[in-house]
């Protein structure tokens, strides 16, 4: 879909947060919510960019306006992030918006490129965030998923495919296979298909990687690119197991679809918040940014959508059955895999060209 910034990485990467995530859709508008709260005096205002759509919603509704309140704020949301448009603004030096939220291997090659104001962390409290999404210039804001999505038509009952390893064994759980036409996730998943540890994944042997796909590559029937393509994929039965976004597969499945989620050994991505050099407001966007990494509010927001909180904390608010179908479950978490968004913002392009070469063999 295209932000701006003309690399493969960040197309790439918006078209997933877009598609997985906001469920599509632009918009640039201002929260009406009421003002008022604690705060007294000249009401302050903020502008946020996010993506637009359902997590812009859930994230007014569960974010935004209680923030408003609490400080007697105006927040004007701007949607979808544009990478390429902050990008000029803080060139141009003439700065408009004061959080964005971007995706986070992104953010980071956006700090390193010192377009971000570094985050405060007197400020923002940090302690319970998962440690690999918090940096510099940017604190995770949610997690999505890319696991294994299957047909409950086809795997009744528990025997579905519940690894990597298991997608890959056509012979033990038959169908048709697809898979996300992508590195990133796709290499991962191969490995741990081969026997690689989650905690030994970094830096991916990419060799080993294709070498494991190579010994599923004829029984994938479609290599998606849209993240609709799976639930559509499964509740037909054109395929009986696919990589998927989980989002997009329990929506279909609350609409009836009978596909579901496998959530271990999922694949864990995020976006986060970022402050744009030059920003008019950097002290209010440092409170806002305290104030939406707390425990509550992020509660609140996986409570209007499934995506999971980065602040472990927040789990403590919320249901079992809710943990359950955000993937959230001890027993799902202790084989998941934060994607190394270091190691992606670095090699993206060097890998992406070999697996382009691979899928052509």
């Amino acid at each position: 879909m295209g932000k701006g910034l003309k690399v493969s990485l960040v197309t790439l990467v918006a078209g997933l947060v877009v598609a997985g995530c906001s469920g599509g859709g632009s918009e640039q508008a201002a929260s009406t919510s009421s003002t008022g709260g604690q705060a007294s005096g000249e009401q302050q205002e903020l502008v946020v960019v996010d993506w637009g759509g359902a997590s812009s919603d859930a994230a007014k509704k569960a974010e935004y306006e209680p923030f408003e309140k609490k400080f007697n704020v105006k927040i004007t949301v701007v949607s979808p992030t544009d990478v390429g448009k902050l990008k000029a603004m803080v060139e141009s030096g003439n700065v408009e918006w004061d959080v964005v939220n971007s995706d986070t291997d992104v953010a980071i090659r956006l700090g390193s490129e010192g377009l971000l104001e570094k985050l405060d962390y007197s400020v923002i409290n940090a302690k319970d965030v998962y440690p690999e999404l918090v940096s510099d210039y940017s604190i995770g804001q949610e997690l999505f998923y890319t696991n294994i999505g299957y047909s409950t038509e086809l795997f009744p009952g528990d025997s579905h495919p519940k690894s990597w390893t298991d997608f890959w064994d056509t012979a033990k759980f038959p169908g048709p296979r697809s898979l996300y036409k992508t590195p990133m996730s796709t290499l991962e998943a191969a490995l741990l298909a081969d026997g690689v540890a989650p905690d030994k994944l970094y830096p991916l042997d990419v060799d080993r990687a294709l070498k494991s796909l190579d010994k599923i590559k004829k029984d994938v029937k479609v290599w998606w690119e849209a993240g609709a393509q799976p639930p559509q994929l499964l509740s037909t039965k054109e395929v009986a197991a696919s990589m998927a976004w989980n989002g997009r597969i329990s929506v279909a499945k609350a609409q009836g679809s009978k596909i579901d989620n496998e959530f271990n050994q999922a694949l864990a991505m995020s976006t986060s918040w970022v402050v744009p050099k030059g920003t008019p407001h950097k002290d209010l966007a440092m409170k806002f940014i305290a104030y939406v990494s707390e425990p509550e509010p992020q509660a609140e927001y996986s409570k209007l959508i499934d995506y999971a909180p980065t602040n472990a904390k927040a789990l403590d608010l919320l249901s079992e059955d809710l943990k359950a179908r955000l993937g959230q479950l001890k027993k799902d978490k202790e084989n998941q895999v934060i994607l190394d968004v270091n190691y992606w913002a670095k090699n993206f392009d060097e890998v992406n060209e070999k697996f382009n070469k691979w899928l052509l063999q």
